[in-house]
């Protein structure tokens, strides 16, 4: 019987996603959990978009994590993400006998964000709409989410897909967040991991340069989402996999 309570949402992307060998351990792992636990995957593809926009000779740009957008971008950024990641992992899934189903945030208002000035079709995600991965959730079947957004006028946005995982955690009220990275979690100055971070010492490590780069936004995802109700968030190792655990817990 599914449990709304129960439910984890998990972000995965980075090498993770890129590395066909580490990407098949980690949905075997997804595929096993699945029977016991209801997940939500919400995925990035960084490398990717990388990769397609320098086919077109488009340097990458980012400003404090984020990827600056123009228009034309956006289309082969929603490509990229929506289609060509998105229906991967569904299709491996699928092989692994999974009943995934492929969505972009701009589904069903799953995710609605809000444009950053000055960063083109860049977004920060406002609210996620719980009610169709609820449907979903019930029927047994696998959300597997792209990081793509739409503004109040339906507009495609490029969000963080570590943002549009702490916003549809919010929405689903989760009873976990789950962020798979490249590094076991947060490091300190030593290259040590922390093993719990509270969210009142955030703003401290971003200032002394502890927490930096495509970090920031994923550790102040963090706190959004514990201030909105999720009790349990892990950034984790994620090569060690969900069994180990193996990273850094955020705490109120």
């Amino acid at each position: 019987m599914f449990h709304r309570k129960k439910v984890w949402v998990i972000k995965f992307g980075g090498s993770l996603l890129s590395d066909k060998d580490a990407r098949h351990a980690f949905l075997r792992e997804v595929a096993a959990k699945f029977k016991r636990q209801p997940l939500v995957l919400v995925h990035g593809g960084g490398p990717e978009i990388t990769s397609a926009l320098s086919k077109m000779n488009v340097p990458p740009k980012f400003v404090k994590g984020r990827r600056v957008t123009d228009d034309d971008s956006m289309k082969v950024v929603e490509g990229v993400l929506s289609g060509q990641v998105n229906k991967t992992l569904v299709g491996e899934l699928s092989v692994l006998g999974m009943r995934a189903v492929g969505l972009s945030g701009r589904d069903d208002g799953v995710v609605q964000a809000k444009p950053v000035p000055g960063l083109g079709r860049v977004g920060i995600p406002v609210k996620s709409s719980p009610d169709l991965l609820l449907i979903l959730l019930r029927g047994k079947h696998l959300p597997v989410i792209s990081s793509v957004a739409s503004d109040k006028k339906h507009k495609p946005l490029n969000v963080n897909a570590d943002e549009a995982a702490s916003a549809i955690a919010v929405g689903l009220k989760a009873a976990r967040l789950v962020y798979l990275t490249d590094v076991p979690g947060i490091l300190n100055h030593k290259g040590k991991t922390i093993p719990k971070l509270h969210i009142k010492d955030i703003d401290d490590l971003i200032s002394l340069g502890v927490i930096t780069g495509g970090m920031i936004p994923k550790v102040t995802s963090c706190r959004h989402a514990i201030e909105k109700g999720v009790h349990e968030i892990d950034i984790i190792d994620g090569r060690a996999g969900l069994k180990k655990m193996k990273g850094t817990r955020i705490l109120r």
